[in-house]
């Protein structure tokens, strides 16, 4: 972590020393404190996060601002925080928890309705069972590549 991280971390600690730890919970400033130092780990080699301190500076300023206050800036400092996010995943590789067993698990419901549906049109007399059947082993079975997957990012220390 750079010194340009520490003390922007340090400037939002101090403006958000008397804020409501549901507020700071809430408007994700824990996830906002670790993008900003992967941006300046990231500043030297993406253009990208490099433009982005500008924004994080002054979103530093006016943290306080935001959570306490519905407005311009509290509208400011989402988008920057999805910005960043977006950024992180796509470009970085960082995920959130659990994103590759909630994606797989719903591709799973999904091609397990089809395969049910086709099985429930070709056996009719079973076919709920089938369908059923089918649904199951779709979402359980994607899940668990997905829980797979999360892992590997977890053990790369790339949760977001």
């Amino acid at each position: 972590m750079g010194n340009w991280a520490e003390q922007i971390i340090s400037e939002i600690d101090v403006k958000l020393e008397k804020s409501k730890e549901k507020d700071i919970r809430f408007f994700r400033v824990e996830e906002f404190k670790r993008n900003i130092t992967r941006v300046d780990d990231f500043s030297n080699s993406c253009p990208f996060c490099q433009k982005n301190k500008i924004d994080i500076a002054e979103a530093a300023g006016t943290i306080h601002e935001a959570i306490e206050v519905p407005g311009n800036s509290r509208r400011n400092y989402d988008r920057l925080i999805s910005r960043l996010a977006r950024h992180m995943q796509s470009e970085h590789g960082f995920y959130a928890p659990y994103h590759f067993s909630y994606l797989y698990a719903f591709v799973g419901i999904l091609v397990g309705s089809v395969i049910g549906f086709v099985l429930y049109k070709i056996f009719p007399a079973q076919g709920s069972a089938l369908f059923s059947f089918s649904f199951v082993i779709g979402i359980i079975t994607a899940y668990f590549a997905g829980s797979r997957k999360d892992n590997q990012v977890r053990t790369a220390k790339k949760i977001m």
